[in-house]
């Protein structure tokens, strides 16, 4: 008599081979800051590079700020500059390691720094006594914080790719500054506030230096087996 029994029913998840040898890297230029520049006259420029590690990038960016405003307030007209720079570093989780093409989404954290210089020229008037003419000044004031972000990142055509990160700015501390509380800090906004949102805009330009064959994505296997057999007990 011919018996189906079932011999076997697993699954095995295939591990892919890790390669934490780099192989690529995207450098990025922001498409927000580089529109208000150009409406609002201020100088602004944000740009990025990252390099992968298996799953993993290492993002750096970096990017500068300078402002000039005028107007008016309750003391009188004014004249506010400021400038500085900053750069943050963080490693990233790439969601899309089997991609063909190399689109990633990802999740990642990164410290930033800035460095900052402002100055402000104001005139105080009142009724009873002359315009006072006043300035004052901060100079290389330093400012830290954290950041979470996730982003992505969409291959258009050949080596270009267009793409967006959130971010969560988080935990700042700064420097202390004298009488002039600065305006905005680069690469953090306003500096009153503890915490901000952002949002970038990339263009990317993808630079390879070594082959790398991208591994298929693993697959579960079942396995079901049919053996005959002869079940003498069952002839007696």
């Amino acid at each position: 008599m011919l018996v189906l029994q079932v011999c076997g029913l697993s699954a095995q998840s295939l591990k892919r081979e890790k390669d934490w040898q780099p192989s690529l890297v995207f450098v990025s230029a922001d498409f927000v800051g580089l529109a208000n520049m150009i409406s609002s006259g201020n100088t602004q420029a944000e740009f990025s590079a990252k390099i992968d590690f298996d799953q993993l990038f290492l993002a750096y960016d970096f990017g500068f700020e300078n402002q000039n405003l005028t107007g008016s307030s309750d003391s009188g007209p004014f004249a506010y500059s400021s400038e500085g720079r900053f750069f943050r570093i963080g490693p990233q989780i790439n969601f899309l390691p089997y991609n063909k093409d190399r689109s990633n989404i990802f999740f990642g954290l990164s410290y930033a720094h800035a460095n900052l210089s402002d100055h402000i020229d104001y005139t105080a008037t009142a009724e009873n006594w002359d315009d006072a003419e006043l300035e004052y000044s901060n100079i290389n004031l330093k400012a830290q914080w954290f950041e979470a972000s996730l982003g992505m990142s969409v291959r258009i055509f050949g080596p270009l790719f267009m793409g967006y990160t959130m971010r969560f700015k988080m935990a700042k501390s700064m420097d202390t500054p004298g009488e002039l509380m600065p305006f905005s800090i680069p690469g953090f906004g306003e500096a009153d506030k503890g915490s901000h949102f952002g949002f970038n805009y990339y263009i990317t330009y993808r630079l390879g230096f070594r082959n790398k064959v991208m591994p298929e994505k693993p697959q579960g296997q079942k396995r079901l087996e049919k053996v005959p057999t002869n079940d003498a007990d069952s002839n007696n």
